[in-house]
């Protein structure tokens, strides 16, 4: 369930690069712009897993005597025991089958303020606000074997100290229902209640600096680099349906930008492409020793190293006058894998697996623009609004869902 959770990552980008004009523009000197964003996804029920197939957020499971054998050493010794005082017990054991309903929804607001410095060279800074609803509903939908694998050890050979305590165990285990299982959460592991929960929290800030490098009138190449800040919220590692809203640590990045028009700008193709280097950090996660199993009840102080991430995006705008334009693009991302420095080769390993991500998105937007007619003393507000969304086309490692972005930028 833990990352079930922390697949669902959305970036709230807030770059200074117009909307409406091309991708490498940057503001005339002494301009300023201050840029608000709305984002929006739809409820988030499922996830790209890591052979790009899209499955349910829903878990359902079983546990019986295999299954739980490997949760720890204690555990292993009991059904060994078990087994050995009654196959036919050990073989019949089960829980029950217990199911998990769990779905997510994320709204985003973003504010962005840049300066033009000079002609060819813009500062910007940005910050987002997160708001998340996370929900898990589990509950029970088949009984436990428990009396027949009781009927089974009731008058079981015990030779050893050993197997007489695990066929006294045996009798005395209780019946299973959704309680038990949240007082396990809870009180055994120590994590959180599950449940309904939501918060509000910063994302992770963002300032850095566009050059102009061109002064073509047919197109143009731009240049960026910045720093991203540690201002949001890390993962909890108390709770398995927290969803972080920053990554913990300060990355670098150098974005380029290029496009071209034809036609009198009545059409115009862009390209971004932006690298990003994390930076290493110390951070408090739980000691899980089977990647497929997500839940440990031990913590420790580790050195994590999330993978450099690439995103690009190819644009294409269609200008039908100087206030209005349709534009579509194409935008992958791709996380590199995590490396974490843990004490135990086997936690290292079940942290590391696949951790790597990469998504496929498609966007369709409609801008509008009063610049233009500003220049052209017709209206007294110079400003920009983009509407858009976006469709996942294929993941790997990431949540699915579809996105819609409202941004309003206003210059003076």
């Amino acid at each position: 369930m833990k990352y079930v959770f922390l697949s669902i990552v959305m970036t709230l980008s807030l770059n200074v690069n117009s909307i409406f004009a091309a991708s490498y523009n940057t503001l005339p000197a002494g301009v300023n712009m201050i840029v608000f964003k709305q984002v929006m996804t739809s409820k988030i029920e499922s996830k790209f897993d890591s052979n790009n197939q899209n499955d349910s957020l829903s878990l359902q499971e079983n546990f019986t005597s295999d299954k739980l054998e490997n949760i720890n050493s204690a555990l292993k010794i009991y059904f060994k025991e078990l087994k050995a005082i009654s196959p036919e017990a050990y073989n019949q054991f089960s829980l029950g089958e217990f199911k998990a309903e769990a779905n997510a929804q994320v709204s985003a607001q973003g504010i962005a303020l840049a300066r033009g410095i000079t002609d060819h060279f813009t500062l910007y800074g940005s910050i987002p606000f997160y708001h998340i609803k996370t929900n898990v509903t589990f509950y029970q939908t088949k009984r436990s074997n428990l009396p027949a694998t009781q009927a089974a050890v009731q008058n079981a050979a015990t030779p050893t100290p050993v197997s007489a305590f695990v066929r006294q165990l045996t009798l005395q285990l209780p019946e299973t229902n959704e309680q038990l299982l949240q007082s396990l959460v809870v009180n055994y592991y120590g994590y959180k209640a599950l449940g309904a929960w939501e918060k509000d929290a910063l994302g992770d800030a963002e300032v850095g600096g566009v050059f102009r490098l061109t002064d073509f009138s047919y197109g143009g190449i731009a240049l960026a680099i910045g720093a991203v800040l540690p201002t949001g919220d890390p993962d909890d590692p108390d709770s398995l349906q927290d969803i972080a809203t920053g990554d913990g640590q300060y990355d670098a990045f150098v974005e380029s930008m290029a496009g071209i028009s034809f036609f009198d700008k009545t059409l115009e193709f862009d390209l971004k492409g932006r690298y990003t280097y994390q930076f290493a950090s110390n951070k408090v996660l739980r000691t899980i020793n089977d990647p497929n199993l997500s839940i440990s009840k031990y913590k420790e102080n580790m050195r994590e190293k999330i993978g450099s991430k690439i995103d690009s995006t190819f644009t294409v705008t269609y200008n039908t006058s100087s206030w209005l334009n349709f534009n579509t693009s194409f935008i992958y991302n791709e996380t590199g894998s995590t490396t974490i420095d843990a004490r135990d080769p086997n936690v290292k390993s079940a942290l590391e697996f696949n951790s790597n991500s990469v998504n496929q998105w498609a966007r369709l937007g409609m801008g509008f623009s009063s610049v233009e007619l500003y220049k052209q003393k017709k209206i007294d507000i110079p400003c920009e609004l983009n509407l858009s969304a976006q469709r996942l086309l294929n993941a790997k490692n990431s949540a699915n869902y579809d996105r819609f972005d409202l941004d309003f930028k206003l210059f003076f």
